[in-house]
């Protein structure tokens, strides 16, 4: 245990990490401080949103009556006026054939994306019964402050604290090295199980800076943005959508699951903690076997590089497979919880990619720290 929170006090008082993160921050905040018209009119939606609610009924219509005059009232009162319900009637076949059509798909991927879209067409129906579409999100402000924080910030978010963890790892991994101490510190009583400590060690500074990291951002965003009661809307709000070059446009923001803002943002969080994970363990097998963490550094931009570019150039199934990579998981960030479009075989594929990525890295890390203990020390 003293081993293990020695090498704790080494990764929290690191002058790096420490930089790294106020550096991360001061990015962040200036990403958030850049907005525009329609950031202005979902700040009065929120606001409006205390009054109203967020249920788009005969209520919702009386209490937007009862705020004050003004052009952005006029533009909430229009947005929801007559407001319809974008799962009645709503088939998710034809997305399927555009899919299938659009990329010459056969056989056993030509199936698996039809079943996926008639498992989707159950929840569309559901959706549909719950009148999930007619909740207010920020109206037609919503698609920009959904990709704003979903997207750009997220996304920035989640690969700052992929790398942070990454290099958490190697430098864990790698200290002794650089110190010139690994003959001494390898060859005490405790000699080469330090390994495990250091892993430890590694993959808790890592989530630790990632809850850091993201506490302060968000704290940052939620300050400038206030959600008022906007929190309860669904985030299938009719108001939310995907944009789809392969279905001809925009289309309805559909999830496996019934998530509302608060809950979809939580459920979010999660997977991108157990994503930051991968990067550390995946950093920790690179580590084990590189002694120099500079250099292992650059095998973990590279592999993460070529799974993308795998991904792009080859076809058929291992394409769907090497999305479900922890580097195609950040680039899917968006996509999170919804059908995820035409690279996506699988529903729920942010869970099963999180979840065999983990299985996965885990064996391999073991398996590496294992073997490191065979190895010569020079």
């Amino acid at each position: 245990m003293r081993i293990f929170i020695n090498e704790l006090n080494k990764l929290l008082f690191s002058p790096a990490l420490i930089v790294f993160i106020i550096l991360c921050l001061v990015f962040n905040v200036f990403i958030i401080a850049i907005d525009g018209v329609y950031f202005d009119y979902a700040d009065y939606v929120a606001e409006a949103s205390k009054t109203t609610g967020y249920r788009l009924d005969a209520d919702f219509e009386e209490k937007i009556a009862d705020l004050k005059p003004s052009e952005e009232r006029d533009w909430l009162k229009s947005d929801t006026a007559d407001m319809t319900d974008v799962f009645d009637d709503y088939n998710t076949a034809h997305i399927a054939d555009a899919y299938i059509g659009g990329l010459g798909l056969s056989g056993y991927t030509a199936n698996a994306i039809q079943d996926k879209y008639a498992k989707l067409q159950n929840v569309v129906d559901n959706k549909a019964e719950g009148d999930e579409s007619l909740t207010l999100y920020f109206a037609s402000a919503t698609y920009h402050t959904h990709s704003e924080l979903h997207g750009t910030i997220s996304s920035f978010l989640l690969l700052e604290c992929g790398l942070l963890a990454a290099l958490i790892m190697l430098l864990s991994l790698g200290y002794e090295h650089h110190n010139n101490t690994s003959h001494t510190v390898f060859t005490t009583k405790t000699g080469r199980n330090v390994m495990y400590s250091k892993l430890l060690a590694g993959l808790i500074t890592g989530l630790g800076s990632f809850a850091v990291l993201t506490a302060l951002t968000l704290a940052v965003y939620f300050v400038i943005n206030d959600y008022g009661n906007v929190w309860g809307s669904s985030i299938s709000s009719g108001f939310n959508y995907i944009n789809d070059i392969f279905c001809g446009g925009s289309r309805p923001f559909v999830t496996w699951r019934s998530y509302t803002v608060l809950t979809y943002l939580l459920a979010a969080l999660g997977i991108s903690a157990l994503v930051t994970l991968c990067f550390g363990l995946m950093a920790a097998i690179i580590g084990t076997w590189l002694r120099n963490s500079y250099i292992g550094f650059m095998v973990f931009l590279i592999v993460n590089a070529a799974c993308i570019v795998f991904a792009l150039v080859i076809s058929g199934l291992p394409r769907y497979i090497t999305v479900l990579s922890p580097v195609w998981l950040w680039m899917k960030r968006g996509a999170w919880f919804t059908d995820g479009g035409a690279d996506i075989l699988w529903e729920n594929f942010e869970t099963l990619g999180v979840c065999v990525s983990l299985l996965v890295l885990a064996g391999l890390s073991v398996f590496s720290t294992v073997m490191q203990r065979k190895r010569d020390i020079a």
